[in-house]
């Protein structure tokens, strides 16, 4: 197959559910910041609960013996762990820390300044400690529960008060009657995250983009163009007036799911190949690596969708399954993560876009501080990394909370967040180019919280 050929299948535009908005409708609010050179957010969810405490253990002697005792049959050994050293900036981290020993490109990455550890963070409704929590101070609903602490984390609030993931909101923000090619989503499943705003997410993922898109639409063999396609098209074109809303509705889907591919011509042209991006192990899914090494190629044609789309700002949405750890601690999980991000990181860097490009792990929560079996149970406070040219890091932000049996930090033996989901993500909305009138908008519960700017944004 040749380069070319390649270039014209290597994706499709999936279903989007509102039509191409025009691109003299297209106005943003003067408040958000879309001048200078274009910016991408990828958002990297651990979908299920990733623990974190066995990505980052303390190395001290007394330290890990705490550790150890806490975490017990799933505790791993204190000369296996990778040291690092952390500049410790806020004064709130004395002691050593280490990464699991298969977490060696992100610990190249942390070294390196390139990944920044945002320490505890979860969803919280006001600040809380694990005494308060204990004594029926307010905490978020259902807590331990996936689905409803996996869409606070993607609503960014964990009030109630949000029918719009965030990201969506963050969109509307810059772009106030929509751009559909801000939040873009490689992932096999919807999203929270880029969901209500006045544009939906578009879809993309690896297919064709050819002749034959009418047959990739489920119209049959013999259907991709003639005749046949004609009449189709036009069937879908009369039924967007018609009386029935619902007909109209969809009929208006079907026509911008056949009119994306055209929009799309020439695109991606220019796109890049990368390497170093694999396959994980027992993934349900699309493998993590093919999402991230998706996402590098679409930022290999960022000028186009700035240039054509007006989209100088896109935010990425990636699912990274199977963190639900009851009966094992993941290690291959945690391995795969490491290569996958060091390989993204590497993927931006050939391009040039390492200051323009920051990547960021959510998940629905932090697991058990003691071993369930031989894995661990649903939990609460969790550790975040932010990965880019722009993150200071090589540094712990926020406080680790102390891994013993009789941790003062852990209310019913989860670990309660000292940092809220509002604070780590409008740390990096900041440096997205929102306006603080902007971030109070898009996060209204930040108010609730000292610190609203994390600091690990240069």
């Amino acid at each position: 197959m040749t380069i070319d050929r390649q270039r014209r299948q290597w994706l499709k535009a999936g279903a989007a559910s509102l039509a191409l908005a025009p691109l003299a409708g297209w106005r943003r609010l003067a408040a958000a910041e879309l001048e200078g050179p274009y910016k991408a957010l990828v958002v990297v969810l651990l979908e299920g609960g990733a623990d974190v405490f066995n990505m980052i253990a303390p190395t001290q002697r007394d330290a890990h013996a705490d550790y150890r005792r806490a975490r017990d049959v799933i505790a791993l050994p204190r000369d296996s762990l990778l040291p690092f050293t952390h500049a410790n900036r806020n004064g709130l981290n004395p002691l050593d820390w280490g990464m699991r020993d298969t977490m060696d490109g992100m610990h190249r990455l942390f070294e390196s300044g390139k990944l920044a550890i945002v320490a505890n963070v979860g969803t919280l409704v006001r600040p809380v400690t694990a005494e308060e929590a204990a004594n029926g101070a307010p905490v978020p609903f259902e807590l331990f529960a996936h689905n409803t602490q996996r869409a606070q984390w993607m609503f960014g609030d964990a009030t109630g008060s949000q029918r719009q993931g965030w990201s969506a909101r963050v969109g509307d923000r810059f772009y106030a009657s929509g751009n559909p090619y801000f939040n873009v989503n490689v992932a096999d499943t919807g999203s929270i995250l880029q969901t209500g705003g006045a544009a939906e997410a578009i879809h993309f993922d690896e297919a064709a983009i050819s002749p034959d898109t009418m047959t990739y639409y489920g119209f049959g063999p013999e259907s991709g163009g003639g005749e046949l396609g004609t009449v189709y098209q036009r069937l879908y074109d009369l039924k967007q007036s018609s009386g029935n809303r619902l007909m109209a509705a969809l009929a208006r889907q079907r026509m911008t799911e056949l009119l994306r591919p055209d929009a799309l011509e020439g695109l991606f042209d220019t796109v890049r190949q990368f390497d170093g991006f694999g396959d994980g192990v027992h993934e349900t899914g699309k493998p993590l690596g093919r999402q991230l090494e998706l996402v590098a190629q679409i930022l290999s044609v960022h000028d186009a969708f700035r240039d054509r789309y007006g989209a100088n700002r896109q935010i990425f949405f990636v699912n990274h399954h199977g963190w639900d750890t009851h009966d094992s601690d993941n290690a291959h999980q945690v391995e795969y993560l490491s290569q996958s991000l060091e390989a993204f990181q590497q993927a931006v860097a050939s391009m040039g876009m390492e200051n323009q490009v920051t990547t960021l792990t959510i998940s629905d929560f932090g697991r058990s501080l003691t071993a369930n079996n031989a894995g661990t149970d649903h939990g609460w406070g969790s550790h975040a990394f932010v990965m880019g040219g722009a993150v200071r890091g090589g540094d712990i932000y926020g406080r680790m909370p102390e891994l013993r049996p009789d941790s003062p930090d852990a209310w019913s033996d989860r670990i309660v967040p000292t940092l809220a989901v509002e604070q780590y993500l409008a740390t990096v909305i900041r440096w997205f180019g929102a306006a603080e009138a902007d971030i109070d908008q898009i996060f209204p519960n930040l108010s609730a919280f000292a610190d609203r700017d994390l600091g690990f944004m240069a």
